[in-house]
């Protein structure tokens, strides 16, 4: 995020971010996914529910697919993680298993904590508690618009990085019920901070959720800055 410099953002009066790709470096690892598996899986196993490694692989990453289509059919709504997880990340034994999906529900923010950890390897992006300072300093307001299940992991994430502090405004799709590139989402965040877009500039790794999104809100400008799953999260993008 180097790459961003004070001239670029001169004339503006607040700038908002993504997360994942943008203030934290993010890439698929297998092992650090299968790693983040196995700590699922034990969570689950303290609930007295034993799902077979790989099997739990699969259902993960089919319901992740099979969530991703429903939202985008449904103008990218976003469901309480509790839904999520009942039908579609563990469907089979929540709708054969009262018990099972009873407890799932009650753990659903910490399992949705783990795995959204896990899904990908992830470190600080360079110089991030800088960049945000010297941002903070200059008189910008900063905000932050993220996609994500848990409502927990990015402001502990932020605490964690020591930039929680800088923001005025972190608006997640788990507390809004809205996902990117839903314009309504940056709305929220505008509100919150009582800028109006033309003030602001959103900085994002992808085309299909970030700068679209923005776009369609009227934000000043949009930057693209790719990260390693930016392919990934846009291979359908058109």
């Amino acid at each position: 995020m180097n790459n961003i410099k004070p001239a670029a953002i001169n004339t503006i009066k607040g700038v908002f971010f993504d997360y994942g790709g943008v203030i934290e470096e993010v890439e698929y690892r297998d092992n650090f996914f299968n790693k983040g598996m196995g700590i699922l899986r034990n969570e689950l196993e303290l609930l007295n529910i034993k799902i077979p490694e790989e099997e739990l692989r699969e259902s993960l990453i089919k319901g992740i697919k099979e969530y991703s289509n429903w939202y985008k059919e449904n103008n990218f709504k976003e469901l309480p993680n509790e839904e999520i997880w009942v039908k579609f990340l563990l469907p089979e034994i929540c709708s054969t298993n009262k018990d099972a999906e009873i407890k799932i529900r009650e753990k659903s923010e910490k399992l949705s904590s783990i795995f959204e950890y896990y899904l990908y390897f992830r470190r600080p992006a360079k110089n991030i508690f800088e960049i945000f300072k010297t941002i903070f300093n200059m008189g910008y307001t900063i905000a932050l618009v993220s996609n994500t299940m848990s409502r927990t992991l990015i402001p502990e994430r932020l605490e964690k990085l020591n930039i929680k502090r800088f923001f005025s405004s972190i608006v997640l799709s788990s507390e809004t019920g809205i996902r990117k590139p839903n314009r309504a989402i940056f709305d929220i965040a505008l509100s919150e901070t009582g800028l109006l877009a033309s003030q602001c500039i959103y900085i994002g790794d992808t085309l299909s959720r970030d700068i679209e999104g923005s776009k369609n809100a009227g934000f000043k400008k949009s930057i693209l800055i790719p990260s390693k799953i930016t392919e990934e999260k846009d291979k359908d993008y058109t």
